[in-house]
């Protein structure tokens, strides 16, 4: 008999909702999802937005981003800031946690905690501590936080009640190195898997993250390529959402697809097979006679080819970043008014993103929006 998986399993979207309630219960949260689907992102970007909501008078502080100054600073004026903290239990050793040993002058044994610690025990502080790679601890390691994750304290030290607990580690089925949780310390969270998310979803994130519309055109065209891992592939490198957002998207930048290593820059992050399907979607371009098209919007209609409308979208995000005045914006307007439904919504949603002042100042100016499109496509742009 096949056994039953217990996970919760969540979308990116529903992880929001899951972190607002681990920020308002106060309940500690473990989040499973394989590589390389954003988890500690989806997470940082959640708290800036419950800092944003709930503590607007504080400063958001990504702890391991500042300097030593800084840090004494939020420790001299815990109310002032809402704290965030990544913290890899996979580099402390199991004594770590408890501190150093310190007689007083009363013979007296005390621990000296470290810094992140004692910050997060001011009774002013306002936060999260993100334990993220928790499953790349050993068992050692884990045991010692088995208080602070359930107890919100460590040694003679609490936490600050305004301190929310997240941690998060890879599913144990990836090969990723990691340590089964043992029970007891399972039980000290509430738990959910996280989905990979979906192109349209990511698609969205990415268009407000300033990814590269053509690895964005590129994945409507071929969805199946934002994610595609094999725990059992040899390869070291395969497509995820993060090595297109942090890897391809800032090798590419300022590059063209015949520059001599394109291809082998892409597939140094995505593997080889995706990046001849990506480089061999951008040499596209180079079939569209694009001037002619501007000419006469009305050729868009005689593309037959899927690969061919996607890369048209490409171009004109391209040819829209370099002119977007009000005689562009009008042209943008007749082209999308020949493409079909879903290639027209992706095609404003990139260009709104990049530029919504030109758009917002010049469309209700243009007959053809105000009186068709409009009605048919405003709302993507309200998003």
């Amino acid at each position: 008999m096949t056994a039953i998986s217990n996970s919760v399993e969540i979308t990116h979207d529903e992880l929001k909702l899951f972190i607002k309630e681990a920020w308002e219960t106060k309940l500690s949260l473990n989040l499973t999802g394989t590589v390389g689907i954003g988890k500690s992102v989806a997470v940082r970007e959640q708290a800036e937005l419950i800092q944003q909501k709930d503590c607007h008078d504080r400063e958001f502080i990504d702890w391991n981003r500042v300097d030593k100054a800084t840090k004494k600073k939020v420790i001299a004026n815990p109310d002032k800031y809402f704290v965030f903290m990544d913290i890899r239990l996979s580099q402390f050793d199991a004594t770590d946690l408890k501190g150093i040993p310190k007689i007083d002058a009363e013979e007296v044994v005390e621990w000296l905690i470290q810094n992140w610690l004692y910050c997060l025990t001011n009774e002013k502080i306002c936060g999260i501590v993100f334990f993220d790679e928790m499953n790349l601890s050993p068992p050692s390691v884990q045991a010692s936080a088995y208080q602070i994750i359930r107890d919100r304290c460590m040694g003679d030290v609490k936490l600050g009640d305004n301190v929310a607990i997240i941690s998060a580690g890879n599913s144990i089925d990836d090969r990723a190195n990691v340590y089964e949780m043992a029970k007891p310390l399972c039980n000290r969270f509430i738990h959910a898997t996280l989905l990979p998310p979906d192109v349209e979803s990511w698609t969205d994130w990415a268009l407000t993250h300033n990814v590269d519309n053509r690895i964005i055109a590129f994945l409507q065209f071929k969805p199946n390529r934002l994610f595609d891992f094999q725990p059992d592939s040899p390869d070291n490198a395969f497509p995820t959402p993060r090595a297109w957002a942090e890897y391809v998207n800032k090798l590419i930048t300022g590059k063209t697809h015949d520059n001599p290593i394109f291809q082998k820059l892409v597939a140094s992050a995505v593997g080889t097979g995706t990046a001849v399907e990506f480089t061999a979607f951008q040499k596209l371009k180079e079939t569209i006679d694009f001037k002619q098209i501007l000419e006469k919007p009305e050729l868009i209609q005689q593309i037959e080819q899927i690969d061919v409308k996607y890369s048209l979208i490409s171009i004109v995000e391209e040819w829209f970043d370099k002119h977007h005045d009000k005689n562009d914006c009008v042209k943008i307007c007749e082209l999308v008014s020949h493409m079909p439904p879903e290639f027209a919504i992706l095609t404003l949603k990139m260009a709104y993103k990049k530029h919504q002042r030109a758009m917002k100042n010049n469309f209700g100016k243009i007959s053809l929006w105000k009186n068709q499109l409009a009605k048919e496509y405003g709302k993507y742009l309200a998003e």
